[in-house]
């Protein structure tokens, strides 16, 4: 991960015709997102073969298909998005709302789409359509910022009323991930305390069974939610950064499954969401909540932890699924300054 980066973007909204949100925000955002620069910037927008998408920035970024890759014809994707955690479901005109979208490695280059995708998201609406108008509720940009959720550093790059939108220059990077591994590792050595992890969003982890079977893990179990997390970064550094992170991954695999979960105060929740790939919905539920591990030594496994703070784990983190803050028992300092940040 030594040359893979990360940049952060956080974008505040006015609403200007009553939103009806799912319960779970991230779906439609990443539905509106699709329609948005499907719709309006890419030059093919029904054409699904890969040798479009491997020209296509839009496709490229959205829908990226490798029938040679090991793990499907679909890779994961250069991007995630962080939904409001408010549970309110209703805006009202003049109220605000805030998202994330966090783009990866030669993805951060498309940053100027994602601005011209979010202003046509207003203009197309969000959400679930009205009872009466049968409309989607618009909304309009008051702001764009670049957070490092790992420094909790932000700057406007864009403001309502203006049409310069300042350029990103604030990335996440391996060296800023490494120094709060080893500043998070000290404090949990020195005061023999817990690793605390807070699920934010619907976390699905998969199990492979020895019969080739796919199963979900119900429980945040440290070890399989460890292997998928190496298996994402893996693939994220690998596809759109410099090549695959520099680690001896048997050996962290092997530490994981000594790590113990010592709380769970987790639980599951069902949700389901409309893939257009497949034509129907699909489940997207997963675990949330907090969670309390305890390990021998946590030096080996923290920065990649952290990284996962950063890019998400599992299943569907395009839809925002996957996102956690780890710090240590009884602190909300550490990766969680990011999130306090970003929601500001």
């Amino acid at each position: 991960m030594k040359d893979f980066i990360a940049q952060c973007f956080w974008f505040t909204m006015e609403v200007r015709e009553p939103i009806e949100w799912y319960p779970f925000k991230g779906p439609s955002i990443r539905g509106a997102l699709f329609g948005a620069l499907r719709r309006h910037y890419c030059f093919a927008p029904d054409e699904p073969e890969p040798a479009h998408s491997a020209v296509c920035p839009v496709c490229w970024l959205l829908s990226r298909e490798d029938p040679s890759w090991e793990r499907g014809r679909t890779p994961p994707r250069p991007y995630t998005i962080e939904p409001p955690l408010e549970t309110k479901t209703r805006y009202e005109p003049g109220e605000t709302f805030s998202f994330g979208i966090t783009l990866f490695g030669q993805a951060t280059n498309l940053f100027p789409y994602l601005v011209l995708a979010v202003l046509e998201m207003g203009r197309m609406g969000i959400g679930r359509r009205g009872e009466e108008n049968k409309r989607r509720g618009g909304f309009s940009l008051s702001l764009i910022e670049e957070v490092n959720p790992l420094t909790g550093q932000r700057r406007k790059l864009l403001a309502g009323g203006e049409r310069m939108v300042q350029a990103p220059e604030s990335p996440v990077e391996h060296k800023r991930v490494k120094a709060l591994a080893k500043e998070l590792a000290e404090k949990l050595a020195t005061r023999r305390s817990p690793l605390l992890m807070r699920f934010l969003t619907p976390t699905r982890i998969g199990e492979r069974r020895v019969e080739e079977n796919r199963w979900l893990v119900n429980r945040p179990l440290f070890a399989p939610f460890f292997r998928r997390l190496l298996e994402r970064l893996e693939a994220l550094s690998t596809l759109y950064g410099e090549g695959p992170p520099n680690w001896d991954k048997d050996a962290l695999l092997a530490l994981a499954e000594g790590v113990r979960l010592v709380e769970d105060r987790t639980r599951w929740v069902d949700i389901k969401s409309f893939s257009r790939r497949l034509g129907r919905p699909t489940p997207v539920g997963g675990f949330l909540g907090e969670a309390v591990y305890e390990a021998e030594d946590w030096r080996p496994l923290l920065p990649w932890l952290i990284w996962g703070t950063v890019t998400h784990v599992g299943k569907d983190a395009v839809k925002g699924n996957g996102w956690y803050r780890i710090s240590e028992l009884g602190s909300q300092r550490g990766s969680d300054d990011g999130e306090s940040a970003r929601q500001r």
